[in-house]
C-alpha cells in the first residue's frame, strides 16, 4: 500500500511540475524581456521591464527576472526602447486607393484591407481611424471592424457631414438636423463608433450632430473653416476635436473681412491661387495676432484636442526630412521658386509657431496624416513636431496616448498598461536620444503578435 502511495504522490509531484513548466512555458503568447518601457503617462523611461502578454492584451508588467529571460516565447530587447505604437487620426482611403476607385466586391476586402495595412504597420501605426470617405465603402469598412494581428486596427467615421451638396465623394449630405439624427443613427446601428462634421455645415446641423453622437456615446470630429460657422461657435455648442491649425489663421483672416481689414494683398482665393494664399494668410497675420490668441484662449477653456497636419505644409516645400524617400503627390507640385517659396517658407514657420503655442498653452495635440503614404507622414509629422521645440518624448506621447485620448479609445490604447493592447514598437535606435531614429529599423508588436511584412 505505502508503495502504491508513494508511486500516487510522486505522479502528482510529476504533473504539478510539468503544469507549472507548461505555465512559463507556453501559458503566456509572448514575454519581451530586458525592454527599456518608455511610460507615455510618466514621460519616463522604465529599465529592465519584462511585459507579459496574452491573447493580444498586456497582462502583466514587472522586473526582468532570470526565470524570465527562459521562457519559450521570450523576446529580449537587449533594453532597447519599446514604446506604444503610434495612431492615425485622420485617414482618407482615396489616399490609399486614389480617387476614382470604390470597392464593393467583398472578394477584394481582405486585398485592400492588406495594402492599407502595409502603408501603415511597417512605420509603427497600428491604430487608424477614418476623417469621411465614400459612403459605397461602408460594408467594406465594416468587414475591418473585426480585429486581426495582420492589419491595422481601422476605425470607420462615414462620410463627412455637409449642409450643402458638395457632391463630393467624401462628404455626405443633410438636408437638415433631422436628417443629421437619421443619418448618425444608420452609423452607429452599423457599428460604426466615429462621426465628422465638414466645414460646410449650419451651426443647427452642428449642434444636433454634437447631441446625438453623445446621445450615442460616439465620438466626433470638426474640420471647420468657412463663414457658415465659427470655430468659437462650434467650441460653444461642444464640439472638442479639431482638424488643422491652419483653420484658426482662416478664422481670424474672415474676422478681418467681416471687419473690412484692407487684405488686397493676399493672393486670391480661387483654385489656382488657393494653396500658395494660405501661406501668404500665415505671414499677414503672424503668429502675434491677438486675435489669434484670443482664439487660443477660447479652445484651452474648452479643452479641445487639435490634429496640426504640419506635414501638409513642410512637404510640398521640401521641409521634412523624409522628402527624398517620399513622393510629393502631383496636386502638390508647386514649382515655386525664389521669392515665393521663400514666402511660403516663411508662411510655414509661422504656422508651426502657432501650433508650438497650442503645445504651450496645453491644448491636446495628435496626429493625422490626410494624405498619401500616411505611415511615414506619421513619422514626418513627429519630427516636425519635435523640430518646433516639442521634446521627442511628448512627441511619443502625441503620437499615442494623446491621440488614443482624442479618439476616445485610450482605454485599449496609448500606453503599455496592463489591460491593454500589446501594440508596441521596439526601437533599432532610440529616438528619445537622437529624435532621426524615429526613422530607424524598428520591431512593430500588434496584438501580441511580431508582425512580418513579408
Amino acid at each position: 500500500m505505502k508503495k502504491y502511495l508513494g508511486r500516487i504522490i510522486i505522479a502528482i509531484i510529476l504533473l504539478y511540475v510539468l503544469s507549472c513548466d507548461r505555465y512559463r512555458s507556453d501559458y503566456y503568447q509572448l514575454v519581451i524581456v530586458n525592454a527599456s518601457l518608455f511610460n507615455t503617462n510618466t514621460l519616463q523611461i522604465e529599465k529592465n521591464k519584462s511585459i507579459f502578454i496574452q491573447n493580444g492584451f498586456i497582462e502583466k508588467i514587472s522586473k526582468t527576472t532570470s526565470t524570465d529571460i527562459t521562457l519559450k516565447n521570450a523576446l529580449d530587447a537587449h533594453q532597447r526602447l519599446l514604446a506604444p505604437s503610434f495612431i492615425d487620426v485622420h485617414n482618407h482611403l482615396n489616399f490609399i486607393f486614389g480617387d476614382t476607385i470604390e470597392i464593393t466586391n467583398p472578394r477584394d476586402f481582405q486585398i485592400s484591407r492588406r495594402l492599407l495595412t502595409e502603408q501603415y504597420i511597417p512605420y509603427g501605426v497600428t491604430v487608424v481611424r477614418s476623417a469621411g470617405g465614400r459612403e459605397l465603402h461602408i460594408p467594406m469598412e465594416q468587414s475591418w471592424m473585426e480585429h486581426h494581428p495582420d492589419y491595422v486596427d481601422y476605425y470607420p467615421t462615414g462620410g463627412a457631414l455637409v449642409s450643402l451638396d458638395t457632391n463630393f465623394y467624401n462628404h455626405t449630405y443633410v438636408n437638415d438636423s433631422i436628417d443629421v439624427v437619421s443619418k448618425i443613427i444608420e452609423y452607429s446601428k452599423l457599428g460604426i463608433g466615429h462621426i465628422k462634421v465638414y466645414s460646410l455645415i449650419g451651426e443647427s446641423e452642428l449642434k444636433v450632430a454634437i447631441q446625438t453622437a453623445r446621445e450615442l456615446d460616439m465620438n466626433i470630429f470638426g474640420h471647420i473653416e468657412n463663414s457658415m460657422i465659427s470655430i468659437e461657435t462650434a467650441c460653444e455648442l461642444g464640439l472638442t476635436n479639431f482638424e488643422h491649425a491652419k483653420t484658426l489663421f482662416l478664422e481670424v483672416i474672415r474676422k478681418y473681412a467681416l471687419d473690412s481689414k484692407n487684405l488686397s494683398s493676399l493672393p486670391p482665393d480661387d483654385e489656382e491661387n488657393w494653396r500658395y494664399r494660405e501661406y501668404e494668410v500665415f505671414n499677414f497675420i503672424g503668429a502675434n495676432d491677438p486675435s489669434l490668441l484670443s482664439l487660443i484662449e477660447i479652445l484651452k477653456k474648452n479643452n479641445v484636442s487639435i490634429t496640426p497636419t504640419l506635414h501638409l505644409y513642410a512637404h510640398p516645400i521640401g521641409l521634412t526630412n523624409l522628402n527624398s524617400q517620399m513622393t510629393i503627390p502631383k496636386e502638390d507640385e508647386m514649382n515655386w521658386s525664389g521669392e515665393k517659396l521663400n514666402r511660403a517658407k516663411m508662411g510655414y514657420k509661422v504656422l508651426t509657431a502657432l501650433v508650438y503655442k497650442l503645445y504651450e498653452n496645453g491644448i491636446i495635440l495628435n496626429t493625422g496624416s490626410d494624405t498619401y503614404e500616411p505611415g511615414q507622414t506619421i513619422l514626418s509629422e513627429m519630427l516636425l513636431l519635435n523640430e518646433l521645440g516639442i521634446p521627442m518624448n511628448e512627441v511619443l506621447k502625441i503620437a499615442s496616448l494623446n491621440s488614443a485620448k482624442s479618439i476616445n479609445m485610450n482605454k485599449n490604447y496609448g500606453s503599455i498598461e496592463i489591460g491593454k493592447k500589446a501594440h508596441l514598437i521596439l526601437f533599432d535606435e532610440n529616438p528619445l536620444i537622437n529624435p532621426i531614429n524615429l526613422l530607424s529599423n524598428k520591431t512593430v508588436i500588434k496584438d501580441g503578435v511580431v508582425w512580418n511584412y513579408n
